[in-house]
């Protein structure tokens, strides 16, 4: 039987993997580079003494608004856009939990083929032992992708957490 268009190799599968995990530790990095501004942004608002004119200060008090809600902007852009790379992730691990399925039913047919010669046994035998080690490789890489999104997940949370805190109603 021929290998189908949409099966990929062990590579591949490793390095969609690599990937997506990459992609969303850059995504999570200038998320968290957004959300120190933003910090920064609030702080500076609440230091500030506004002891000038009234003109004055509404314009500081505007403009550094204005940075605070053009950053949170920001924010809400990259916040979606790792959003959807968790997304890929996640139908990815839905694919590997597939792939799993089916190398586990075609361990069940080699295992069930019922023959009687030696050499025969030792090919079944062997393509047996083949089919284990692809489910061993699937559950594998299914548990990197899932920790990844996991963790990206929870970083998010975080940073989601400390852009909310002290909101201005």
């Amino acid at each position: 039987m021929a290998r189908g268009k949409d099966v990929p190799t062990r590579a591949e599968v490793t390095e969609k993997i690599e990937t997506n995990k990459r992609e969303m530790e850059a995504k999570e990095v200038d998320i968290g580079k957004i959300v120190e501004d933003l910090e920064t942004v609030k702080q500076t608002l609440e230091q500030l003494d506004f002891g000038g004119t009234v003109e004055g200060s509404d314009e500081v008090r505007g403009s550094i608004e204005g940075a605070e809600n053009v950053t949170e902007e920001a924010y809400g852009r990259e916040d979606e856009s790792l959003e959807q790379v968790q997304t890929r992730n996640e139908e990815f691990e839905g694919e590997l939990q597939e792939r799993g399925r089916s190398s586990e039913s075609d361990l069940g047919k080699i295992s069930d083929a019922k023959v009687e010669t030696k050499e025969t046994i030792k090919q079944l035998e062997d393509a047996r032992e083949a089919a284990l080690r692809e489910i061993d490789f699937l559950k594998e890489q299914l548990l990197r992708a899932s920790e990844a999104r996991r963790e990206s997940n929870a970083i998010q949370e975080k940073l989601q957490a400390r852009v909310h805190a002290g909101k201005r109603g």
